[in-house]
C-alpha cells in the first residue's frame, strides 16, 4: 500500500472517532482532550500526505514508461530492407512485414505514391561506417543514434552539403523571407526609444521538381547475391546524391530542372577570370564575400571548384620555394571542396587550356533544397524482361531555393588548369 493510502485510513478512521465523540450529548472531560488530541494529529497527519502525494508524483514520473513511438518508427526505417522490397514486387508478392508497414505509414505521413512505393530516406543510407554494439548477447543494433535526421545525413556528404546549402521537409507551397534593407541597430538614451525603420523584404516560394534515377538488376543479383542491400543502399543514394548536386550548382532551370548556382549568379555576381587559377585572384573573391557577408571568421567562406582547379593550385609553385599556391589557400583558413558536380573539366582549347567555374559561399542558411515527402521507388521486372533484368526507377520531390545572392555568393568563371 502507497504511503498516501495509509495516511488516507488513518485520517479516516480519525474523522469516524471525531464524529463518535462529538454525537455524545455531553462530552466528558477525557472526550474533550481526546477531540483535542485527533484533531493534532489530523491536522499533522493533512501535511504528511501532501507531501506524500508529491514524492509519489515525482516517483512515478521517474519510471514512466517513455513513448517510443517516434524512435521505433526510425530504427524500423533504419532496418527498411530495399532488396526485400524488389525481391516482392518481382515475385508479384505484396508487401509484408517491415517493409509494408514503414510504407503504409509514410503513405498516411507524405501521401500515398502514384504507382511506386513508398520508402523512407534511412534505406539510402551506408551502413559500412556506423559503429555497432557487437558484444555477445546483443543484436548488434546501433552503438549512439545519429543526431541529424535521415535527410540530413543522406546530403551530409555531398558537395551542396559541404557548400553550407541546407536540406530540410516541407508540405505544401511554404514562402520564404528575406529582409532586403532599413535594418539596423539604434542606441537612445535611458527612457527613450527609437523610430522603427522602414523594413523591405522579398519573399520565394519553392516549386516542386521532380527527380528521377533508374537502376537495372540482373535477377540472378536478386538472388544469389548476399550483398545486395549494401549494394542498393551505395548505389541509389549515389545516383540520387550525385543528381541533386548538379542540379543544386549546374542547374539551369529549365527542362524541368531548378535553378542552380550557376543560373542565379547573374551581373555583378559574376566575372570572368580568363586566367590561370591562382591564390591571389582567390583570396580577392574570399575577401569580398567575408565583407559583404560581415563574417568574423575567414574559416566561414567555403570555396567551391572542380578537382583540376585543386590540381592546378598544387601544381603551381611560388617562385623559388616549395610552397603551392594551394599552401597559400589554405593558410588563409578558407574552406574548400573540390567536386566534378561543381563544375565540369572544361574542354581544351587550340592552347590546350581548358576552363571551369569557381565559386564562393558565407556560412549556411542562405541556400536551401526543400524536399516533399520521402521518395518513392517503382520496381518493373517487364520492361528489360528480354535481358532478364529488373528496372528500379527511383523519384524524389525537390527545389532548389538560393537567398541573399548580392552579398553571400560568387561565380568566378573561366578559371583555367594552365597558364
Amino acid at each position: 500500500m502507497l504511503k498516501s493510502q495509509e495516511i488516507q485510513l488513518a485520517q479516516s478512521k480519525r474523522r469516524e472517532r471525531m464524529a463518535a465523540i462529538q454525537k455524545a450529548d455531553e462530552i466528558s472531560d477525557d472526550g474533550r482532550t481526546e477531540l483535542r488530541k485527533l484533531a493534532d494529529e489530523y491536522e499533522g497527519a493533512e501535511v504528511e500526505l501532501r507531501a506524500a502525494l508529491l514524492l509519489e508524483d515525482a516517483e512515478r514520473e521517474q519510471i514512466k514508461e517513455p513513448d517510443k513511438a517516434a524512435t521505433d518508427f526510425d530504427r524500423e526505417c533504419r532496418s527498411f530492407d530495399l532488396s526485400a522490397v524488389i525481391a516482392a514486387q518481382v515475385d508479384g508478392k505484396p508487401l509484408a512485414g517491415r517493409e509494408a508497414e514503414v510504407s503504409q505509414e509514410l503513405e498516411q505521413r507524405h501521401g500515398q505514391g502514384q504507382k511506386g512505393i513508398r520508402f523512407p530516406w534511412e534505406a539510402l543510407e551506408q551502413r559500412a561506417d556506423v559503429a555497432t554494439d557487437a558484444s555477445a548477447g546483443t543484436s548488434q543494433e546501433l552503438a549512439s543514434r545519429p543526431v541529424m535526421n535521415a535527410l540530413e545525413r543522406f546530403f551530409e556528404t555531398s558537395a551542396a552539403g559541404r557548400f553550407g546549402v541546407n536540406v530540410l521537409q516541407v508540405t505544401g507551397t511554404p514562402t520564404f523571407p528575406e529582409i532586403t534593407g532599413g535594418t539596423g541597430l539604434s542606441w537612445v538614451a535611458e527612457g527613450s526609444g527609437a523610430d522603427a525603420a522602414a523594413l523591405t523584404t522579398t519573399s520565394a516560394s519553392p516549386a516542386i521538381h521532380t527527380a528521377t534515377g533508374r537502376y537495372l538488376l540482373t535477377r540472378q543479383a536478386i538472388r544469389q547475391n548476399s550483398a545486395l542491400q549494401s549494394i542498393l543502399r551505395r548505389d541509389l543514394s549515389e545516383v540520387m546524391r550525385e543528381g541533386i548536386d548538379l542540379a543544386i550548382f549546374r542547374g539551369t532551370g529549365a527542362d524541368e530542372q531548378p535553378a542552380g548556382f550557376e543560373t542565379v549568379l547573374t551581373g555583378g555576381r559574376t566575372t570572368a577570370l580568363d586566367d590561370v587559377a591562382s591564390f591571389s585572384e582567390f583570396l580577392l573573391r574570399a575577401t569580398e564575400i567575408q565583407e559583404t557577408a560581415k563574417l568574423s571568421d575567414p574559416a566561414l567562406v567555403r570555396i567551391a571548384g572542380a578537382p583540376i582547379v585543386h590540381q592546378t593550385l598544387a601544381d603551381t609553385l611560388v617562385s623559388g620555394t616549395a610552397v603551392s599556391e594551394l599552401d597559400r589557400l589554405k593558410s588563409a583558413s578558407f574552406g574548400m571542396l573540390w567536386s566534378s558536380q561543381v563544375s565540369a573539366r572544361g574542354a581544351r582549347d587550340a592552347t590546350d587550356k581548358g576552363a571551369s567555374t569557381v565559386y564562393f559561399g558565407a556560412g549556411s542558411n542562405n541556400a536551401y533544397v526543400p524536399t516533399w515527402g520521402s521518395p518513392e521507388l517503382i520496381v518493373d521486372p517487364y520492361s528489360e524482361s528480354k535481358t532478364g533484368k529488373v528496372a528500379l526507377t527511383m523519384f524524389a520531390f525537390l527545389d532548389v531555393l538560393i537567398q541573399r545572392t548580392a552579398t553571400h555568393y560568387f561565380k568566378l568563371t573561366g578559371v583555367q588548369d594552365r597558364a
